[in-house]
């Protein structure tokens, strides 16, 4: 039986950015939101791979920009613009759950608004 030899091919773990992700997933719960947080923040960039770094950016930015959200929702008053401002937040952080997720079982990085923009502007 002949086997595929792939010299310069390394693999690249991402099992602990799927667990994250899948912390990230238990929102309602919030300890494995905040457990998501320590994890990410225990990892250092030189341990993980280039999509990796990517993707715990991503993950950070997300468990942080939800942790503003739910602030700006406690400081309102109660009614229906708090309410709005819960459903946008919660809205949003599922959002970014999925598209990274996504991404990393694709095996894609995840780009800023901006770097997409400059990487269209360079093949233009």
């Amino acid at each position: 039986m002949a086997q595929l030899s792939l010299p310069h091919a390394t693999a690249q773990d991402t099992s602990l950015i799927h667990l994250q992700y899948g912390l990230m997933s238990a929102f309602p719960l919030l300890l494995p939101v905040l457990i998501a947080l320590a994890l990410n923040l225990s990892l250092r960039k030189s341990d993980c791979c280039g999509i990796c770094v990517t993707h715990l950016k991503w993950q950070r930015n997300s468990m942080l920009g939800l942790a503003f959200g739910f602030a700006v929702w406690y400081w309102l008053p109660a009614g229906w613009m708090a309410t709005t401002a819960l459903v946008a937040v919660l809205a949003w952080f599922v959002l970014r759950i999925v598209k990274g997720w996504v991404s990393l079982i694709d095996g894609v990085a995840i780009q800023s608004a901006m770097r997409r923009e400059q990487a269209a502007n360079s093949i233009e």
